[in-house]
């Protein structure tokens, strides 16, 4: 018997259908129960809404909406940005979460705000702690992760797996970047997470925050990270192969190697309407270096020189990542 599920539904106009019929033919929708606590984590990888980028609004509200008919027990969760760049506040903000808490009475929840444990992380022959929040770990039944796929200036791709990294409540989470793949399949295989993916857009070109948004009116449903990834890299006509941590997941047995491992409503193929290429720029070239390698990242990140120095040339010259919205 198949255990993994991959349900790929055409928006066509009807948002909230898909979204039902991508949970109903993946069967996550028969895992909720009248007292299931859910818990959602959107792709926020932007302050406010950028196609291709971060998790619209409107998927999200729609699937609040289809859950809300299953259980009342509906939690949005978010960590803030990465070394500061912004707060999980302005996020919930600019997506509207907040008004979908006052609207259906669900939790909207700070992960660094609440109490984390340790998990640990097989790397080099040795374990290295990692702090995960004990919210998701020990008082959510379903976990619903909603990535937006695109390409990834450092990890080739942005799919399952790696909307998790959003989850560890640490602002500084950056210092674990030379551990990533092994880091990332620990921390889907502790939070096993479900996916509901807005393939609104993908993102081409480079991401995470920037890149060419593409045009794909999609909603992806699966049963786990690992069928999500293979699944959703076949479409974008990225190999597995070439991506560093989907490698790392499948010599750990986290993740397929091959389609026949899983069931599907469509081929990769059927739905592949472009061809994603990963086009790296100098400046991401040079912090590749800092993410594979831990003394750099310290130098870079946490030294005085790269803290206040570097940092402050760097903005000058390419701006902060997060741009103010435009009115």
């Amino acid at each position: 018997m198949t255990r993994h599920k991959i349900a790929a539904i055409k928006i066509d106009g009807h948002l909230r259908k898909a979204i039902l019929k991508a949970l109903e033919l993946s069967g996550i929708i028969d895992k909720i129960r009248p007292d299931s606590r859910v818990a959602l984590k959107p792709n926020f990888t932007y302050p406010y809404h950028k196609p291709g980028v971060t998790t619209s609004p409107e998927v999200i509200s729609e699937t609040v909406r289809a859950l809300r008919e299953l259980t009342a027990k509906i939690s949005i969760v978010e960590t803030e940005g990465g070394y500061g760049a912004w707060r999980a506040s302005e996020a919930f903000s600019g997506h509207g979460v907040y008004e979908l808490e006052r609207k259906f009475g669900i939790q909207v929840i700070n992960l660094n705000e609440k109490e984390s444990v340790t998990i640990d992380v097989a790397w080099k022959n040795k374990k290295r702690p990692l702090q995960l929040p004990r919210a998701l770990l020990y008082e959510t039944d379903v976990f619903i992760s909603m990535p937006v796929p695109k390409v990834h200036c450092m990890t080739v791709v942005s799919l399952g797996y790696k909307n998790q990294w959003g989850c560890i409540p640490d602002t500084m989470r950056l210092r674990s970047h030379h551990m990533f793949s092994s880091a990332i399949v620990a921390i889907n295989r502790a939070l096993r997470p479900v996916i509901l993916a807005d393939g609104t857009y993908f993102l081409d070109n480079n991401g995470p925050m920037e890149g060419k948004p593409v045009r794909m009116d999609l909603i992806i449903a699966g049963t786990s990270s690992g069928a999500f990834d293979l699944f959703v890299s076949e479409l974008m006509g990225i190999p597995w192969k070439r991506v560093p941590h989907l490698k790392r997941a499948v010599e750990l047995g986290d993740m397929p190697a091959s389609l026949d491992e899983i069931s599907f409503n469509m081929q990769p193929s059927e739905l592949r309407r472009h061809d994603f290429r990963l086009k790296r720029t100098l400046r991401n070239y040079i912090a590749l270096t800092g993410f594979k390698s831990r003394l750099i990242t310290w130098l870079g990140y946490e030294a005085w020189f790269g803290r206040v120095l570097l940092h402050q040339v760097l903005y000058a010259v390419a701006g902060k990542p997060a741009k103010p919205r435009e009115n």
